[in-house]
């Protein structure tokens, strides 16, 4: 909870100050507690889309990663969700965040990446009124996750965000890809 805690507040007022002394063992575990509440917090939200989603009764289409799985070999999956997306996206989201680090209006460019790094996940879906009407729920996983990631950006570095990225995205579609290499069907 103590780490929650400190992104919270840096999260109220985000400013570029690196934790350059602390050592790699405490930074490793910087970032496995905020895997630990990335997960759950994301898998939590998620069900409670999935609820709500029913309940109301409403069809998004389908999600983009159902269609990479019918399409790519399980290595290529892999490969794409955890090696190359999670270290684009970082360079891209949270990489330019350097170059504001002194400016009065950190915090705002902070907010922006954290915004547009959830807003590029509107593309996991079918574009519909539904979706867009949902957008704040659907990816609310990607806007906490994007806190978490720019928190440890700042604080520890480029190299750990990618890792935190890295190793989120391995836990969640690890278990869609046994199924797909067992052959179970997902649906």
């Amino acid at each position: 909870m103590k780490i929650l805690a400190k992104v919270w507040k840096f999260t109220k007022v985000p400013d570029y100050k690196s934790l350059d002394h602390v050592p790699n063992p405490l930074k490793l575990r910087i970032v496995v507690a905020l895997l630990q509440w990335g997960i759950v917090i994301g898998v939590t939200v998620g069900i409670i889309n999935q609820w709500l989603i029913g309940l109301l009764k409403m069809d998004l289409g389908e999600h983009a990663i159902e269609k990479f799985l019918e399409n790519y070999s399980i290595f290529t999956l892999f490969l794409m969700a955890v090696v190359i997306a999670p270290a684009i996206e970082e360079i891209l989201f949270r990489g330019p965040l350097i170059w504001f680090k002194n400016k009065t209006y950190f915090r705002y460019i902070f907010y922006a990446s954290v915004l547009l790094f959830a807003a590029v996940h509107l593309n996991n879906f079918e574009m519909s009124g539904q979706v867009l009407y949902l957008a704040p729920l659907l990816v609310a996983p990607q806007l906490i996750l994007g806190v978490f990631l720019g928190y440890v950006r700042v604080k520890l570095g480029l190299l750990w965000s990618i890792c935190l990225h890295s190793l989120y995205n391995g836990i969640l579609i690890t278990p869609m890809l046994l199924y797909k290499f067992l052959n179970f069907p997902l649906a």
